[in-house]
């Protein structure tokens, strides 16, 4: 499980050094891609993309490779998602463009969220953060 808040910050290439603490998780191959719901970029190990796509597609019954809704959402999700290795010094490049959808600057925060990680603006991060405590604070005393 990915798990933790870590502050990195991008070199002038683009790349993300990985922390230490996740980097064994990961393997050496990711799928990044814009976050859907957020404003973040999420990192997935090659299987567990795997399994998130599949899970999308739970609630449909699991998908049809007859449907063309299904191929065509499933299309989109994988053209989204690029491979990426990890180098030897744990280090993934960020494109421009990937950076630019998420509007990430060289300072960034990685964020483990159970099965793959996300890449936040610090400053978008930390305002996150900062609106979540209520919330967080009624969950442990609900």
């Amino acid at each position: 499980m990915l798990t933790g808040t870590y502050e990195r910050n991008l070199d002038a290439k683009g790349r993300l050094s990985l922390p230490a603490a996740v980097r064994n998780e990961l393997g050496e191959h990711v799928r990044v891609l814009p976050a859907p719901d957020v404003e973040a970029l999420y990192v997935f190990s090659e299987s567990e993309y795997g399994n998130w796509v599949d899970s999308l597609f739970e609630k449909r019954g699991g998908f049809n490779p007859r449907s063309p809704e299904d191929q065509d959402l499933r299309r989109m999700l994988n053209a989204m998602a690029a491979p990426m290795d990890i180098d030897s010094a744990s280090r993934i490049g960020l494109s421009d463009t990937l950076r630019a959808s998420k509007h990430l600057s060289r300072e960034v925060t990685v964020v483990g969220n159970a099965d793959h990680l996300e890449v936040w603006d610090r400053a978008t991060w930390n305002a996150r953060l900062a609106e979540s405590q209520d919330k967080l604070m009624a969950l442990f005393f609900s």
